[in-house]
């Protein structure tokens, strides 16, 4: 429609797209009549088109708030077709490290769910909740980038162990693992939050989950390690014990 006006007259048509490696071309005879004034005239055409992008530029740039609100629409997934869920065995989880790294990469990600530490036998289990860019993310972080057996892993990473983490009375374990035990879906969210909670042995880590419907994910953390299952004294729970005890289940969100 606007080259149609152009062509009727009704539109001016605008001034050729001119550079220093086309104007000979384009302005044909004319650009050797007065070489110099069409040189200037083709600068000015380029500085004018550069001032033009900066203010669009400028125009479109967003504010501190839009830039935090973009952000923060880019980890909080679509989760309308499905929940992604990943299940973690961590052998120990007493570091003051590895809690701030768990729990920070699980609100910076928009991960629920939870860690729960299991006194007898001494382990804990690390259950989230999330789009799939956040599991893969969190996945990487606690399997790859995590360094659970202390600083003589460090090597060229970003990620530092400060000198605070070395003290004498917050040693690493030396024997310290963890590894995914099952990743897959989920319908919808069952956790609020992500929280830590401390249990004194496996039937009350079995009660919390059940109690939030989810007591097959400890299933299944006996089962993958059901090869050193004799060493921790594992034993699974009774089909009744599923039923969820409303007084001795403990929460993990409030």
């Amino acid at each position: 429609e606007l080259q149609d006006k152009q062509a009727a007259g009704l539109v001016p048509a605008p001034e050729p797209r001119l550079t220093m490696q086309n104007f000979i071309r384009v302005m044909g005879d004319n650009a050797y009549l007065d070489p110099s004034q069409m040189e200037r005239k083709v600068k000015e055409q380029v500085e004018a088109r550069q001032r033009a992008h900066l203010e669009r530029n400028e125009a479109n740039k967003l504010t501190k708030e839009q830039r935090s609100e973009k952000r923060a629409q880019k980890l909080e997934e679509d989760i309308t077709d499905g929940v992604s869920v990943a299940i973690f065995y961590v052998k120990d989880m007493s570091h003051t490290y590895h809690r701030t790294k768990v729990d920070l990469n699980a609100q910076q990600t928009y991960i629920t769910g939870g860690v729960l530490e299991c006194q007898n036998p001494s382990l804990a289990v690390v259950i989230c909740e999330g789009g799939p860019k956040a599991i893969k993310k969190y996945t990487r972080l606690m399997t790859v980038r995590m360094k659970w057996t202390g600083p003589d892993e460090l090597g060229d990473d970003d990620d530092e162990v400060s000198a605070e983490d070395q003290t004498e009375s917050q040693k690493f374990n030396k024997d310290n693992k963890c590894e995914l035990i099952w990743s897959g879906m989920s319908r919808r969210r069952l956790f609020k939050g992500f929280l830590f909670q401390s249990c004194e042995n496996a039937q009350q880590v079995r009660k919390v989950l059940a109690n939030k419907g989810v007591g097959h994910y400890w299933d299944q953390v006996i089962t993958y390690i059901s090869g050193r299952g004799d060493m921790f004294n594992f034993k699974l729970t009774n089909e009744g014990d599923d039923e969820p005890d409303q007084k001795e289940a403990l929460e993990i969100d409030d």
